[in-house]
């Protein structure tokens, strides 16, 4: 357990290759994967992105560690955000931190600069 603790603290600044870091290599991602976070963590707000590095984590842990750089973009406005600092994953200061590296302003943004088309609202 302690070292499951320890990778997980590890995560709490947008990693390197974090989509959301403007300076992140572009067009590194599987377009596929990022319309399906635009479907599933954009339409209702309610489900959180996950962070990309926890893949060789347990799944019970890896379903508790959301990406930094989307906490930190999208933030109170996400309702999945309010639930992770209710829970204790996520901190008021990771989400208001402005001295990490520099991100993408918005989804839209984020999506555009890895030139993936925005796809469509689900319509509610």
């Amino acid at each position: 357990m302690r070292g499951k603790i320890a990778t997980t603290n590890k995560l709490r600044q947008p990693c390197a290759s974090c989509p959301w870091r403007v300076d992140a290599l572009r067009q590194h991602w599987d377009p596929q994967h990022f319309a399906d976070i635009w479907r599933n963590c954009k339409d209702d707000g309610t489900h959180v992105m996950l962070c990309h590095k926890t893949a060789t984590l347990t799944d019970n842990t890896r379903k508790s560690v959301p990406c930094q750089g989307w906490i930190r973009v999208i933030g109170y406005d996400a309702i999945g955000v309010r639930i992770l600092v209710m829970q204790g994953k996520v901190t008021h200061e990771e989400i208001k931190d402005r001295n990490s590296p520099r991100l993408f302003p918005s989804f839209v943004s984020m999506m555009r600069a890895n030139k993936i088309p925005l796809p469509k609202r689900s319509a509610r």
